[in-house]
């Protein structure tokens, strides 16, 4: 303990300056050279990114994307019989549903 203190009261003002140059100088320097080496190794994660084949994937030629709309419409499609044949089940007509719009603007 005696010799650090006698290590500080011989240190001058300048020396404590160039010390603390030299630590604020290399302290971002040495993280980032550590967290620049492997960082493969240190931050990989496996798995965390999906695979390329299973994303969608954005039609590019002309014939995709006529197909891909013809899909959409198609699936658009079925959606909306499956929902008229629900709403017939219910009892539910267009008649009804346009009355009851009139109604809540005529409000």
């Amino acid at each position: 303990m005696g010799f650090i203190r006698a290590f500080i009261t011989r240190i001058t003002r300048t020396q404590l300056e160039t010390a603390k140059f030299g630590f604020y100088l290399l302290s971002p320097i040495c993280v980032m050279y550590y967290v620049g080496l492997d960082t493969d190794k240190k931050f990989n994660l496996p798995g965390f990114w999906p695979d390329p084949s299973t994303l969608n994937q954005i039609p590019k030629e002309p014939h995709e994307i006529q197909a891909e709309i013809a899909r959409i419409k198609r699936v658009r499609l079925e959606k909306r019989k499956r929902l008229e044949e629900k709403a017939r089940e219910l009892g539910i007509s267009e008649e009804d549903f346009e009355e009851e719009q009139q109604q809540e603007i005529l409000s």
